[in-house]
């Protein structure tokens, strides 16, 4: 179980496309992709206030379904989880014997942030 977690904008999706790529049998799960179904689909169910809850559900669908029916690696992919959530998160998997890795690089500048394994920097993929 990988976790990426970091302000908007600042590389999460980047890393974990490029981190599915080089580790097999793993699995991005982007909350992104998730909004934007809702948004394109079922805009008229997102909530007027609060939270969207309806990201949540669906999202939990998938990575109960990836945990309980596949053998995938994981690396979620989700922006401005609070810290309780993240320690929440990173409990339950414990729990269903999941070992986790938190990346928290991403609120660095990027020229600072080099990823050996990947022989590339950040700056360089984003270009």
């Amino acid at each position: 179980m990988i976790i990426t977690v970091g302000k908007t904008h600042s590389g999460k999706t980047i890393f974990a496309k490029s981190l599915e790529q080089q580790l097999n049998n793993s699995l991005v799960i982007d909350q992104d992709n998730h909004a934007e179904f809702i948004n394109t689909f079922y805009k008229t169910l997102l909530p007027k206030q609060g939270p969207n809850t309806i990201k949540y559900a669906i999202t939990q669908t998938i990575v109960d379904y990836a945990v309980n029916q596949t053998n995938f690696h994981l690396i979620l992919c989700n922006s401005n989880c609070s810290q309780k959530y993240r320690l929440d998160l990173l409990a339950h998997f414990h729990n269903k014997g999941f070992t986790s890795i938190l990346s928290q690089v991403f609120n660095m500048d990027s020229s600072l942030i080099y990823v050996p394994s990947m022989k590339i920097t950040f700056g360089e993929i984003r270009q």
